[in-house]
């Protein structure tokens, strides 16, 4: 980025010495080129401990990834969404959700192929947990129907 350019100087033996300019600006620079250097690598130092830390806390669940997906698992599932979700039906019985629960929840899980879906898993635990409140709401009106007697007289 300099061009080097030497030109003479005289000295008591009447020899020429020959001086770089390039030499001068280099050592110029070096010490702002050190001192750059120095708070490149602070800065760059504590960036990175930052994005470590960040990824730290959203792998486990805290931070502001964390904080946004406890905000949506609070919301209250609708019934509708909850049988979209796990595409059953309280008529189905708690047999039929459980096990439509535990085949998606475990397809979402963390594995060797994929990282699996926090997210996935929350929804579908939301809708197997609005599900089967739902079918216990139901189970006491079943209970309450008048039933044959069996006496025999």
């Amino acid at each position: 980025w300099l061009k080097i350019r030497a030109r003479p100087l005289l000295g008591s033996a009447g020899r020429g010495v020959v001086r770089s300019t390039t030499l001068a600006a280099a050592m110029a620079l070096g010490p702002f080129a050190r001192i750059i250097a120095q708070v490149v690598m602070v800065a760059g130092s504590h960036i990175g401990r930052a994005a470590a830390e960040a990824y730290k806390e959203a792998a486990a669940g805290r931070g502001a990834a964390g904080a946004a997906a406890q905000r949506l698992a609070r919301r209250r599932m609708s019934l509708d969404e909850a049988k979209k979700v796990l595409e059953a039906d309280i008529t189905d019985g708690e047999s039929k959700i459980r096990e439509r629960f535990e085949t998606l929840h475990g397809l979402n899980a963390p594995s060797e192929v994929s990282a699996g879906s926090p997210y996935l898993q929350a929804r579908v635990t939301a809708a197997h947990k609005v599900l089967l409140e739902e079918l216990a709401r139901a189970a006491p009106k079943n209970a309450e129907a008048p039933k044959p007697d069996d006496k025999t007289e």
